[in-house]
């Protein structure tokens, strides 16, 4: 019974790395492939200090991988199939979204 609970309360901590609105277009954002802070920075109109925050959250829960190229860091999804959950829920609820996300 305790190890159903740890699953519950690893579960309940991805979602809400997951919910949060900026975590959430960052996850959105590098669907369909890598992408470094400084084009997220222009693509979500955040300063790269804040979305630095964010990516650090997914990545200590394992959602998206880090990958250093120089100076500068880049990130991808952790498992394709995080991009198979935000389109679930859309379409659970009937929302729409990113492009990369439907697909």
């Amino acid at each position: 019974m305790a190890e159903r609970e740890n699953d519950h309360i690893r579960l309940a901590a991805l979602f809400r790395a997951m919910g949060h609105p900026t975590r959430l277009r960052i996850l959105e954002s590098i669907v369909a492939s890598e992408f470094c802070v400084s084009e997220l920075e222009s693509d979500l109109n955040r300063r790269q200090a804040n979305i630095s925050q964010h990516l650090a959250i997914l990545r200590d829960r394992g959602l998206v991988i880090s990958k250093r190229k120089g100076r500068m860091v880049c990130y991808r999804l952790a498992d394709g199939r995080i991009a198979d959950v935000i389109r679930q829920v859309r379409d659970v609820f009937h929302l729409t979204g990113k492009k990369e996300v439907a697909a």
